[in-house]
């Protein structure tokens, strides 16, 4: 059946985005950076949490699949204007398939330009926050207990920096034996996101490399460490069962990043590592924002990197740019191919 949805109601996405301490909705099916997204705060306890966010998510997705007026929308009515929110042949899953652990306080040393989520966090949390997490964890395990949860669901692991998060043990035994992906910085090898690469084929880490030069990465993330990042990476791989566990993120800021030199050397450092995939992103805090000229630029940034990636037969994506950016930057790469200028 036809109608407007997405792929993260579609996969019932459990996303926990934000501070889960100061009583602000964290629970969502998404994280679009856009008012009145369905998003509810946690409750007194793990069960009304649960039985809360399915609710919700149910409510959503009979809206998408009954409702064709924009104006009649409750549960979806700050989806109109989302860049994924669009018509098509939707089969929504019954049961949760993705969770986004996405949850602050949390830390990370790195400086990012286009990030401010984390850098004021302590690595010792107070007791509001612990008590928080506590509420999440029950919530995360009740979902496993009553089967809401897909048994093949993916997990994202991207609150702060994993490897010196606080609640790291209890992170890696929650997704222990399941498909997750561990968003890292890298500037800290993990044992236990190695092991779990190793006994796991479907695990993978996602870096957002933004830069294929030392003088890039410390101008984009703040800290002088390039070498490092690189040598974590060469360990990470180096206990992967299969190629394309290690996967990259290069986030486009024009002007800063969009070099084509650091294009040249993100591309041998994707041959040393068998990376089979290359997500391009954007700053989302301006995703909604940008002037027609600066998304045409953005583009354009975009263009060079995808016909590289074209040559070298990486796959990529452009999941957090617009229908019509994707257009232009795949018309200009497919120009810039014809042409030869690379």
């Amino acid at each position: 059946m036809s109608y407007r949805c997405c792929s993260m109601i579609q996969n019932f996405t459990l996303t926990i985005n934000g501070r889960i301490d100061d009583g602000t909705p964290v629970l969502s099916l998404c994280c679009e950076g856009l008012p009145n997204i369905p998003k509810i705060p946690f409750a007194d306890t793990a069960e009304a949490s649960l039985r809360a966010f399915v609710g919700a998510g149910m409510l959503a997705a009979v809206e998408c699949a009954q409702l064709t007026d924009d104006s009649r929308r409750h549960y979806t009515a700050g989806c109109v204007g989302c860049a994924h929110f669009r018509k098509g042949d939707w089969t929504v899953n019954p049961l949760i398939g993705y969770v986004n652990l996405s949850m602050y306080p949390a830390p990370c040393q790195c400086r990012c330009i286009y990030c401010d989520a984390c850098q004021e966090y302590p690595k010792v949390l107070d007791k509001t926050a612990e008590a928080a997490y506590e509420k999440l964890f029950d919530m995360l395990e009740l979902a496993e207990r009553c089967g809401i949860l897909s048994p093949g669901a993916k997990w994202q692991v991207s609150s702060g920096e994993i490897t010196i998060h606080p609640y790291h043990d209890r992170i890696m035994e929650l997704v222990r034996g399941k498909r997750a992906v561990f968003y890292t910085n890298c500037m800290k090898f993990d044992e236990a996101i190695a092991q779990n690469l190793h006994d796991n084929p479907s695990s993978a880490i996602n870096l957002s490399i933004d830069s294929g030069t030392a003088e890039t990465w410390k101008a984009v993330k703040g800290v002088d460490n390039f070498d490092k990042i690189l040598e974590n990476l060469a360990r990470y791989h180096a206990v992967s069962t299969r190629p394309g566990q290690i996967t990259l993120k290069y986030i486009l800021l024009p002007g800063v990043n969009d070099v084509f030199e650091d294009y040249l050397s993100l591309m041998e450092i994707i041959k040393t590592l068998e990376v089979q995939h290359l997500a391009l992103s954007r700053d989302v805090r301006t995703k909604y924002s940008m002037s027609r000229e600066e998304s045409i630029r953005l583009a354009g940034s975009a263009a060079s990197l995808l016909a590289l990636c074209r040559k070298q037969r990486i796959s990529t994506d452009m999941f957090n740019f617009t229908q019509e950016e994707q257009t232009e930057a795949l018309r200009l790469a497919g120009e810039i191919l014809e042409k030869g200028l690379i």
